[in-house]
């Protein structure tokens, strides 16, 4: 009874507990079950003997990764336990795994392993992953057949993280083709759904009829307008509406993925550097360097500044400052550095679909997701150099590494674990404490997130 049980929980971690509808017979459920387990067996079997050949050759650590599988697949699977060491032993009269370790294998590879050893390992594991990808293909299939929905969309997604491209995995646990042909998600496709409401509810503009009186002191130059969208206010003396568009977008984001409501929040937008220095100069004077930066953050008013090369550059401010702003109003003032890096450059890739900006470089300029942010963490990952989550929490100051990793690493909390970043977001304004904010938002701590995260980066 407890290899069912545990089947059945490893077959519904990717899409959440099954629960059983009433409409599905307990004969079914068991026929399943009985599938499940074998299935589960196979594979796991599969992972026994790729490790066996990997501790022949030399490859230990990717024999304890396999072996590691097949303890998923099947918990305290007797070739996995054995090849590891353990042997059954009655302790206190109860039949208990105890370890020996002169039994034990290394962990570390041995030392001058060929190339071509490890191309064969590679070749294997890859041919072994498609293999049992089509198995549990079969699984969702005679589940389908045994009107058994759930568990049929929880075996084509365990399908689906042994092979990624296997087109029937990808349909059968509910991935769709995007405009461009390519496979997304059931929660990217969502995702791209939500974010195109957000673009297209912005509140009717109302024309402000009075304006505040510093903005002629900052503007002298140009005829200043003004522009209510709901609770959000847009000044500039260039048109609002397109600006007012974002600033809504982001902030309607910002409350339905951080929590909260939106609030009343000012947006000044500064047509090019002149403007950008008059408003310093009026509404924060004497703060040396802020001149220099890109946007400005205040109580209730976010100012950024246009670029004459490239109005596309202004939008990515206005979402990037936004969505700091935001973050900072729910989740605590600059004590989260590494969030709000990744959660703004997000916002910047959903709402403008930005690619081409200038590279990361530590200045507040808005850094959104390019091609070689992907290749650079797919690299850093296979070489298994990538920041590691529990030290990026902590650092005030990421590196352009480090920033990637939050990047994908937020994707991933907002695609993944959607419903707990509200109370992360709480967690961390009140304790200001990222690892704490982690249990008790997700019941998971950095490390076992991290792990969770690559595993998904892998995949996706």
């Amino acid at each position: 009874m407890m290899r069912v049980f545990s089947i059945l929980v490893l077959l519904t971690l990717t899409s959440g507990f099954v629960i059983a509808d009433e409409a599905e017979s307990a004969e079914a459920i068991q026929k399943f079950n009985e599938r499940a387990e074998k299935t589960n067996e196979g594979v796991a079997d599969a992972h026994v003997s790729l490790a066996r050949w990997c501790l022949k050759v030399g490859l230990n650590a990717g024999a304890h990764d396999q072996l590691a599988r097949a303890l998923k697949l099947v918990p305290e699977h007797k070739k996995a336990m054995k090849e590891l060491g353990y042997r059954q032993k009655k302790v206190d009269g109860v039949e208990q795994w105890v370890r020996d370790e002169k039994r034990a294998p290394p962990e570390t590879d041995a030392e001058g392993i060929e190339p071509k050893t490890r191309e064969e390992f590679t070749e294997a594991r890859d041919k072994l992953h498609r293999e049992a990808a089509e198995e549990y293909v079969k699984l969702g299939e005679y589940a389908q057949k045994l009107e058994l929905p759930a568990r049929a969309r929880a075996a084509f997604e365990l399908a689906v993280k042994y092979d990624p491209l296997n087109e029937e995995a990808l349909a059968g646990a509910g991935w769709v083709k995007d405009e461009l042909d390519e496979w997304i998600s059931p929660r990217e496709a969502a995702e791209r759904e939500q974010t195109a409401k957000a673009l297209s509810s912005t509140p009717l503009s109302e024309t402000m009829e009075e304006l505040p009186d510093w903005t002629s002191r900052a503007f002298p130059g140009g005829t200043v307008g003004g522009q209510k969208f709901g609770k959000l206010e847009v000044i500039t003396t260039v048109s609002a509406g397109d600006f007012g568009k974002y600033a809504w977008a982001t902030a309607q984001l910002c409350s339905e993925i951080l929590g909260g409501n939106i609030q009343d929040l000012r947006v000044v937008v500064a047509n090019g550097r002149k403007e950008h220095e008059g408003y310093c100069t009026t509404r924060h004077p004497g703060i040396p360097g802020l001149k220099d930066d890109y946007w400005v953050l205040g109580d209730k008013e976010v100012e950024v500044v246009t670029d004459a090369e490239d109005d596309n550059i202004g939008f990515e401010r206005i979402v990037y400052s936004v969505a700091i702003f935001e973050i900072r109003r729910r989740c605590g003032d600059t004590t989260h550095p590494w969030f709000e890096v990744g959660f703004a450059s997000n916002l910047t890739r959903r709402l403008l679909g930005r690619v081409t900006t200038a590279e990361f470089s530590g200045e507040a300029e808005g850094p959104s997701e390019s091609g070689r942010w992907k290749r650079t963490l797919r690299q850093l990952v296979y070489d298994e150099s990538a920041p590691k989550l529990e030290r990026l929490i902590v650092d005030r100051d990421p590196d352009e590494h480090e920033v990637i990793f939050a990047h994908f690493f937020i994707r991933y909390l907002c695609i993944e674990r959607a419903a707990a970043v509200p109370a992360f977001c709480a967690a961390m304004k009140s304790s200001d404490d990222d690892e704490e904010a982690f249990k008790s938002a997700f019941e998971q701590d950095a490390e076992e997130l991290n792990a969770l995260f690559v595993d998904w980066f892998e995949r996706n």
